[in-house]
């Protein structure tokens, strides 16, 4: 127990099921049982369409991969994080494939290793990563930066972002399910905006309002 909350973390414990009374979401039902509250809050990323389909809800989010590389440690090398303007335009038109030809993101760790990104793919829910996607991701951060053809590539992975047709995330109460929240589809801006989200969904929830506007954000946008 942690400031009267319950934390959890790592449970592993999916959830089965929104439960519902009178229309109002109540609590949720996983495999090792159910857990009530007040207010229910789908922060799910990728995979926050499958609670909320079980009080039909629609959620328009599909996962989109993302495949990165990990340099050896080196001295400094960045004194900046690099992001060329293809790789965030491609964010908010997937239509734009071309741009992530010579799209790339770099970014010097403290460790000294360099985090080099990323693509972006509709593939469903595999994190796998492909020689093609390794392939290109390397040769548009050594474009930009000459000496990372010179250093070794450690190691490689993929995540999964949570992707909405507008580039904008879900944010606020379902007016269909009342009690039935949704902080989700920030595609590869969730960390950055985690700490603000949070405090919106606490304000909304406690009070009824924000000091930011809610209405693009809106889940029936999309209706």
């Amino acid at each position: 127990m942690r400031g009267g909350c319950d934390v959890r973390p790592g449970a592993g414990e999916a959830v089965q099921e929104v439960l519902l009374e009178n229309g109002r979401a109540v609590g949720v039902r996983t495999a090792q049982g159910e857990y009530r509250g007040d207010a229910i809050i789908d922060a799910a990323g990728p995979w926050a369409p499958e609670p909320a389909r079980s009080v039909g809800v629609h959620l328009p989010i599909l996962p989109r991969r993302g495949q990165l590389l990990v340099t050896e440690a080196a001295g400094p090398v960045l004194g900046v994080s690099l992001l060329s303007a293809s790789y965030i335009a491609a964010k908010y038109d997937p239509s734009l494939t071309g741009a992530l030809d010579r799209a790339a993101s770099i970014e010097q760790t403290k460790s000294g290793t360099l985090l080099i990104g990323s693509t972006r793919e509709f593939v469903g829910f595999d994190t796998s990563t492909t020689p093609g996607g390794r392939e290109r991701v390397g040769a548009n951060a050594s474009r930009l930066v000459p000496l990372l053809s010179k250093m070794r590539m450690i190691r490689s992975f993929a995540g999964l972002r949570p992707f909405t047709p507008d580039g904008l995330p879900i944010l606020g109460e379902s007016r269909k399910v009342p009690g039935f929240f949704v902080a989700a589809g920030h595609e590869g801006d969730g960390i950055a905006l985690s700490a603000v989200t949070g405090r919106l969904m606490a304000d909304l929830i406690t009070t009824g309002k924000t000091d930011v506007p809610l209405d693009d954000f809106q889940m029936e946008r999309f209706s």
